[in-house]
């Protein structure tokens, strides 16, 4: 019944634009009021967190969904594997018509007007406002991380320690002087930007120069997040979660042992890492609090404006190594 209930709907989602154009109806997508237990079988969710509790807005078949990212909350995308792309308009989630049909790992734009999208076999996509289209010579070949400050300082990650900045007209490769994967890139400005990695790797740019920081941890770091130069947070392998106060790491205690694979915050006091089975932490600013953790969801990505409008996208754990 439960795998029927995901069939349908994903074909709902599928049929309807042919009728019905880019709009997707508000009523057949607001699944804020679905039990949850209905929707264990799906492959993909998106939840939403009203300040107080967590809430199924969205959740399809055969749409591996792996990052978020938007504006305001009338103006949210979400990417993931095949090439697609949903977007929500503030009433409903609709798909777009993406250009590839390449995994997107991570979304990132400076604004509504100029957002990207990048992934495997070096996919990078710029959406313009009006419509996605694929660059003709990407600048890296597998994608980890993107973060950029405006339109003319963009940043991306990748494979075997490899950084490309983006000016307003190119990109360049940065010169590091390491050889291990880099999964996330975070910023305060484009003289404050860390990115991290395996093995522990950390590396922060300055506005010319990347810099490898003394290795702290030999655990695998998914993602970092930047508040100021003196709060830095990091995530990763085992359920690790470091902070930088401008001159050492330590460690915090987050209460869990999954993979964390996402750290972002909307302020100092409001800070949030998801993760494998279904883990949602947050940070007061002094501990972290488990607010979300079962077993049948991997949380990929993560984004909010304000302490009471995050959404976290989710892949079902079941089968999530294979994609």
């Amino acid at each position: 019944m439960k795998t029927a209930l995901c069939w349908v709907l994903n074909a709902l989602f599928v049929i309807q634009p042919l009728f019905f154009g880019h709009q997707v109806l508000a009523d057949e997508w607001a699944l804020e009021e679905q039990h949850a237990e209905e929707l264990d079988t799906c492959s993909s969710v998106i939840l939403h967190f009203d300040g107080k509790t967590w809430n199924h807005v969205f959740h399809g078949n055969d749409m591996w969904l792996n990052d978020i990212y938007g504006f305001d909350s009338n103006n949210i995308f979400a990417v993931g594997e095949l090439g697609v792309i949903l977007h929500y308009d503030g009433v409903s989630w609709h798909r777009e018509n993406s250009p590839t049909t390449k995994r997107l790992h991570k979304i990132w734009g400076s604004s509504s007007k100029d957002v990207y999208a990048c992934g495997d076999f070096g996919t990078m996509l710029h959406y313009d406002g009006t419509e996605w289209k694929t660059y003709d010579a990407s600048p890296i070949d597998w994608c980890k991380g993107i973060w950029g400050w405006d339109e003319d300082h963009v940043f991306v990650t990748g494979n075997s320690g490899k950084i490309f900045q983006y000016n307003g007209e190119m990109w360049t490769e940065q010169s590091t002087s390491i050889t291990d994967s880099l999964y996330d890139v975070s910023g305060i400005s484009p003289k404050c930007v860390y990115a991290v990695g395996e093995r522990g790797t950390v590396v922060s740019y300055d506005g010319k120069h990347w810099k490898t920081l003394k290795r702290f941890t030999d655990k695998a770091l998914t993602s970092v997040w930047v508040a100021d130069s003196k709060n830095v947070y990091a995530a990763g392998a085992d359920g690790a979660i470091f902070h930088y106060n401008g001159v050492k790491w330590s460690r915090h205690q987050g209460g869990t042992s999954s993979l964390l694979r996402r750290i972002r915050g909307v302020d100092a006091q409001n800070i949030f890492a998801v993760g494998d089975h279904a883990t949602i932490l947050h940070y007061n600013g002094s501990n972290w609090k488990t607010q979300k953790r079962g077993d049948n969801y991997s949380f990929l990505g993560i984004w909010g404006d304000r302490k009471d409008n995050v959404y976290v996208v989710g892949v079902n754990q079941e089968g999530i190594y294979d994609h």
